[in-house]
């Protein structure tokens, strides 16, 4: 059976946040973070955000652009680019496709 109203199920435990599962004879296995999820990049020591991406894109007039390519609403594109909420894959898609074009105009 899953897990109902936040009780793990029969032979699991939740410790720290990560679910430990019974390996049969009593005792727990370790809880590890799951491989699956990447670390977080840094460059030079700092994480690039998405609004630095944005303006790399487009110096000028980003949000208006990202909007305009999105067809999402300039309000929900200065909070992305401000990083009060998460934008959807398929705006950082359009960024990276114009930083792409214009790498590939630079020959």
């Amino acid at each position: 059976m899953g897990e109902l109203s936040g009780v793990p199920s029969v032979g699991t435990s939740k410790i720290n946040g990560q679910i430990s599962q019974d390996n049969g004879r009593g005792k727990k296995n370790s809880a590890t973070p799951d491989r699956n999820v990447r670390p977080v990049t840094h460059i030079n020591g700092h994480r690039i955000s998405f609004g630095d991406l944005a303006k790399f894109a487009w110096p000028q007039k980003a949000e208006a652009n990202l909007a305009f390519l999105t067809g999402y609403d300039a309000r929900t594109c200065r909070r992305w680019l401000a990083g009060d909420t998460e934008p959807p894959a398929e705006a950082l898609g359009v960024i990276l496709c114009e930083i792409m074009k214009r790498f590939h105009q630079r020959d």
